[in-house]
């Protein structure tokens, strides 16, 4: 359920509120919002429910009201995820995340570039033969894009904090790491106005890891760099530049209570520290990313366990211009008992904030993109959540004639019909997971020894490259 602000802030429900989420049978969620030039929202994410396989990139564009205007995948059959997207000049986006379904091997950072209807223009994969992760994409002057993250595959050891510059292409014109052997990594990436760049992250040293700021030149060297936190584990998972110039960064913080808590700072134009904040519940709390307003109040989403209607909800947090706290809301939905949890949000000019995540109460998965469209204040006027069935499931894949599995439900064996000319086979489960794999002569009879019991999705590729998709249930008797 919603809990009102904890100090009085007027409503404003006149602006046009809602809660909905969205999704397939599986796994999907939402990581990253933006609103775009002409007033739709923009979402990117993950899904288990439908794509290639393994789980795949989720797309979806809403209106105003909520209604899916169309969604999307990309991805091949690993796993591919989404974190964060951003609208280009041209009304197109630009989106990044990671994949161990193509690239050099293991994991490797992933950006791809869309047109405004969903369609892909390019996409291209980055890292070595380590796991490499991209999290975070900016835009910068020079029409080119600046992303960030993690790799393995290079640096000092231990995990190193990423950056890539690339052109508006989507090649590479620098690469660099940051670390110093232990476990450093990115989690943010902007580009700033005077063409330099800024980095959030964490960075370990003799063990104690730290939020980590780091400002860039243009060419990737290290200008300033400035370390926050305690005596235990904290990191920064975004920063903003202020309208004064400074920089204010939220994220996480075990160093000042037994429970995780949510950490706000801010620091000067030369990393020099001017306030701190740790705000926490009597369990977890964590901010994930924050927005500075037109009267320089910050507004922020993250999660907290046991301030709502039941496990973690979104937590919508309001603090004035150094950091004190003006007011917070919860978002769970109509009693929601599973998990919601808040990754993104954007303003919505004139007319309130949306927030993305996603939601274990509500939907048809085992986890739903949530979206929530509030008021000026974080409110919506209705704590009832919409579910929404996404079509992109029965969009995207082709009707073969006469092909289906029996039985179904099945225990031992499977038949598929018509699997004359099919090129591979993937079974994954409910959570995207790849439990059985096929490929050249794609057999007829399916062995389903050691597979529990459960829902399942059989995804095929045929000769013509028409790719078809089969619900299955596993029964046992």
């Amino acid at each position: 359920m919603i809990a009102g602000c904890l100090l009085g802030m007027p409503s404003a429900f006149s602006q046009l509120t809602w809660q909905h989420s969205y999704g397939g049978y599986s796994t999907d969620e939402g990581s990253s919002v933006v609103v775009t030039s002409d007033g739709n929202y923009l979402i990117v994410g993950s899904t288990g429910s439908f794509g290639a396989g393994g789980g795949d990139i989720y797309l979806l564009l809403l209106d105003p009201s909520g209604e899916r205007i169309w969604s999307r995948t990309l991805g091949n059959a690993g796993v591919d995820q989404g974190r964060q997207v951003r609208q280009t000049s041209d009304g197109g986006f630009v989106l990044t995340g990671f994949t161990n379904g193509s690239g050099a091997g293991g994991y490797d950072g992933y950006v791809a570039k869309v047109t405004g209807q969903g369609d892909l223009l390019w996409e291209r994969t980055y890292g070595g033969t380590g796991w490499d992760f991209l999290y975070s994409i900016s835009i910068c002057t020079d029409g080119g894009f600046i992303a960030a993250g993690e790799t393995f595959s290079d640096g000092t050891g231990g995990g190193d904090a990423w950056v890539l510059k690339l052109d508006g292409s989507g090649a590479v014109q620098w690469n660099r790491t940051y670390g110093y052997g232990q476990r450093d990594f990115a989690r943010c990436v902007i580009a700033l106005s005077g063409g330099n760049y800024m980095i959030a992250g964490a960075v370990t040293v003799n063990g104690d890891q730290d939020a980590w700021l780091v400002k860039l030149s243009n060419s990737g060297a290290m200008v300033w760099n400035s370390t926050q936190g305690g005596d235990s584990a904290d990191y920064a998972a975004s920063v903003i530049q202020a309208s004064d110039g400074g920089y204010a960064a939220v994220g996480t913080t075990k160093s000042y209570n037994v429970h995780t808590e949510a950490l706000h700072f801010k620091v000067d134009q030369d990393g020099g520290l001017l306030w701190l904040k740790d705000w926490g519940q009597v369990n977890d709390q964590e901010t994930l990313e924050q927005e500075e307003l037109s009267d320089g109040r910050f507004v922020s989403v993250g999660y907290v366990s046991g301030g709502g209607s039941g496990g973690k909800d979104m937590f919508i947090l309001f603090t004035d211009a150094g950091g004190d706290f003006i007011a917070g809301v919860t978002n769970g939905g109509d009693h929601g008992e599973g998990d919601e949890f808040g990754a993104s949000l954007d303003i919505v000019p004139g007319d309130g904030f949306v927030f993305c995540g996603y939601t274990e109460s509500f939907g048809f998965g085992t986890r739903d993109v949530y979206v929530v469209k509030t008021d000026s204040v974080g409110l919506t006027q209705s704590i009832s959540v919409v579910s929404e069935l996404d079509p992109v499931s029965t969009e995207e894949f082709v009707q073969v004639e006469h092909m289906y599995l029996s039985p179904n439900p099945a225990s031992i064996t499977c038949h598929l019909s018509n699997a004359e000319h099919l090129y591979s086979a993937d079974l994954f489960d409910m959570q995207g997971r790849l439990v059985r794999s096929w490929s050249g002569r794609v057999p007829k009879e399916f062995d389903l020894r050691g597979l529990p019991d459960g829902m399942y999705r059989f995804s095929s590729i045929d000769d013509a490259a028409r790719r078809t998709s089969l619900p299955l249930v596993i029964q046992f008797r």
